[in-house]
C-alpha cells in the first residue's frame, strides 16, 4: 500500500514537472445586453402581443480562457488554447454549449501551422467576417434573437457557410504566406460530435428540418488568400470549396455537401468594409426535389476613430422549397461601441430584421440592444 502511494505521488510529480514546462497564460471575458424590440408581425399575422422579449441577458460567450505554449526538442512550437465557459453542454443550458469551448493544439514551424482538437474549421480561419467583428459582435453573435419572436416554420437560407463557428473535433492546415498567398485545409469527421459521448457517432435518425440535413460528416474545407497593400489601400480576397457527406433516412436519401464561399475585404486608414458570400445550392436537401439556391450574402462597413467604433451591416439570405417557392431573409444592424480602458466596453445596436416566405412577410422587427463586456 505504502509503495503504491509512493508510485503515485512520484508520478505525479513528474506529470506536474513537465506541465510546468510549458508556459501559459489565463484570461477572462464576460458580456451583459439589454434590449426591446417593436415587433409588427410574427409568424404572418401582424399586431400580436407578447411577442416582444425584452429585458436582460448574459450572452453566449463569457468565459476563462487558459493559452500554453513550448517549444520541442525538434524547434516545433507547440501551442494551446482551453476554454471553460459557463456554458456547458452537459449542465442546465444545454441549448447554449458548444459555443466558446475550445480545446486545441497548434503545431507551427517552417511548414506552417497544424491544429488539432476542438476548433473552427478553415472558413471561419479564413473569411473576412466584420459581421462578428464589428461593434456588439452582431449579427452575428446571435444574441439578438433573444429580443424578438423569429420564424420557426420556415427555412430562410444561410448566413454563413456550413459548419462555420462549429467547434466539433477536427484538424487544420494553415501555410505560412509567400508573396501574399496562402491557404487554409480543415478535415471535419463529425460536424455533430459536441464533446459528448452520446454525439461521437452523430448519424441522423430521424428526418432533416425543413427537408435540410442538419449535420453533414467528412467534411473537407479548403480556402486560398490573397493578401496586398498599396498606397495604404489593403486588399484581401479569399475563396474556398467545402464537400461533405449526408445520407439517408428512411429510405430518403439527401444531397452530399458542395459549397462555394468567398470574401473581399478593402481597408484604408481606419476605415474598412467587406462583402462575403455562401453558396452551398441544393446540399442536405431531398434529392430530386426543387429544393435549393441555399444562399447568404452580407455587406459591411465599419470605421474607427480613437476608442469609438462605428458599422453598419446588411445580411441577406435566401432558399428555394421543395414545393419550388422562395424564401428569403433580411437583418440590417447600425452599431456603435466605445472602449471606455481597463478592458470594458461598452456598445449599442439597432436592428431590422425581416422575413418572407413565398411572398408572404413572416417576420419583421426592429428594436435596440446594448452590450457591456470586459476583458481581463
Amino acid at each position: 500500500m505504502k509503495k503504491t502511494i509512493i508510485l503515485s505521488v512520484l508520478a505525479l510529480t513528474f506529470a506536474f514537472a513537465n506541465i510546468l514546462k510549458a508556459e501559459m497564460s489565463l484570461s477572462g471575458y464576460a458580456e451583459f445586453f439589454a434590449g426591446s424590440a417593436d415587433q409588427s408581425t410574427a409568424y404572418g399575422v401582424a399586431n400580436q402581443s407578447g411577442i416582444d422579449p425584452s429585458g436582460m441577458d448574459n450572452g453566449n460567450y463569457s468565459r476563462i480562457t487558459a493559452n500554453y505554449s513550448t517549444t520541442l526538442d525538434s524547434g516545433i512550437d507547440v501551442g494551446g488554447t482551453m476554454n471553460m465557459t459557463n456554458r456547458d453542454c452537459q449542465g442546465d443550458k444545454t441549448n447554449n454549449c458548444n459555443v466558446v469551448n475550445f480545446n486545441m493544439l497548434n503545431f507551427s514551424g517552417n511548414f506552417g501551422t497544424v491544429s488539432v482538437g476542438e476548433r473552427f474549421a478553415a472558413g471561419a480561419a479564413s473569411l473576412s467576417r466584420m459581421t462578428a467583428s464589428g461593434p456588439t459582435a452582431e449579427p452575428d453573435g446571435g444574441v439578438l434573437g433573444r429580443f424578438y419572436t423569429a420564424d420557426g416554420n420556415n427555412y430562410y437560407g444561410a448566413g454563413n457557410e456550413v459548419d462555420y463557428a462549429n467547434n466539433s473535433m477536427k484538424i487544420l492546415y494553415s501555410s505560412n504566406v509567400i508573396s501574399g498567398f496562402s491557404f487554409t485545409a480543415s478535415y471535419d469527421p463529425n460536424s455533430a460530435n459536441s464533446g459528448l459521448a452520446t454525439t461521437t457517432n452523430g448519424q441522423r435518425t430521424a428526418a432533416a428540418d425543413f427537408a435540410k440535413w442538419g449535420s453533414f460528416s467528412d467534411i473537407l474545407s479548403i480556402f486560398g488568400t490573397y493578401s496586398m497593400e498599396m498606397d495604404g489601400i489593403g486588399l484581401t480576397l479569399v475563396y474556398g470549396q467545402q464537400t461533405g457527406n449526408a445520407g439517408q433516412i428512411a429510405g430518403t436519401n439527401y444531397n452530399d455537401l458542395d459549397e462555394s464561399a468567398y470574401s473581399a475585404k478593402v481597408t484604408y486608414g481606419n476605415f474598412a468594409v467587406d462583402y462575403r458570400k455562401n453558396e452551398a445550392d441544393n446540399s442536405g436537401t431531398v434529392k430530386s426535389s426543387n429544393a435549393g439556391n441555399d444562399e447568404g450574402t452580407s455587406i459591411c462597413g465599419e470605421y474607427g476613430m480613437g476608442n469609438m467604433r462605428v458599422a453598419a451591416c446588411n445580411v441577406e439570405t435566401s432558399f428555394t422549397t421543395a414545393a419550388n417557392l422562395s424564401n428569403s431573409s433580411t437583418i440590417r444592424t447600425y452599431a456603435a461601441d466605445y472602449a471606455l480602458g481597463g478592458g470594458v466596453t461598452i456598445g449599442a445596436v439597432y436592428f431590422d430584421v425581416e422575413q418572407v416566405a413565398n411572398s408572404t412577410t413572416q417576420t419583421d422587427v426592429d428594436g435596440l440592444m446594448t452590450k457591456l463586456s470586459v476583458g481581463f
